[in-house]
């Protein structure tokens, strides 16, 4: 029986490895799909008609014009050539990158600098809705900022790069 057992073991192994390299399911190749989960996820990008930023002394609004390109309001101020582009990237950031952290207690306003917000955009929908986010400080790593979204309880931790965009449309004059 030794004779033969090795044999029929050796042609069950091959036969259970063959079996599973043909028959056997495997993910999807790449990584899982895409989907925005950031503050704007369920806002439509290209339907946002205004933006504003405040950034201490600094207030710009701008808006959307039919042909879909920005212009700053008043529409006689001066403005950037790349200034266009920076809003874009900004509202794709905030339609794309998801918060790290939501559990974060609204009692800490000052620890994470949002008592006085260091950074306030505001979007408007063409049908009228709103939503306000204002950035505070950095994380003690510097990769996140703390964000939360005016009426609503908890402090949101962002990734650093989307306040980031908003910076450069801030300081864009």
């Amino acid at each position: 029986m030794r004779r033969w057992g090795w044999p029929v073991a050796t042609a069950l192994a091959v036969g259970f490895i063959g079996l599973l390299a043909f028959e056997g399911e495997r993910p999807e190749p790449g990584l899982a799909r895409f989907a925005p989960a950031g503050l704007l996820a369920d806002w439509p990008v290209q339907q946002v008609a205004s933006v504003e930023v405040s950034a201490g002394t600094y207030h710009r609004s701008f808006r959307r014009n039919p042909g879909g390109f920005w212009r700053p309001e008043p529409a006689d101020a001066a403005s950037p050539a790349d200034l266009a582009e920076l809003i874009e990237v900004g509202l794709k950031l905030l339609h794309n990158s998801a918060p790290q952290r939501t559990d974060l207690a609204n009692e800490q306003l000052d620890e994470f600098g949002l008592e006085k917000p260091r950074l306030v955009v505001t979007a408007r929908m063409t049908d009228g809705d709103s939503v306000t986010i204002e950035f505070g400080g950095a994380n003690p790593l510097g990769l996140e900022r703390y964000a939360r979204i005016v009426g609503r309880a908890g402090i949101l931790l962002m990734p650093a790069f989307v306040a980031d965009a908003w910076d450069r449309v801030a300081e864009a004059r």
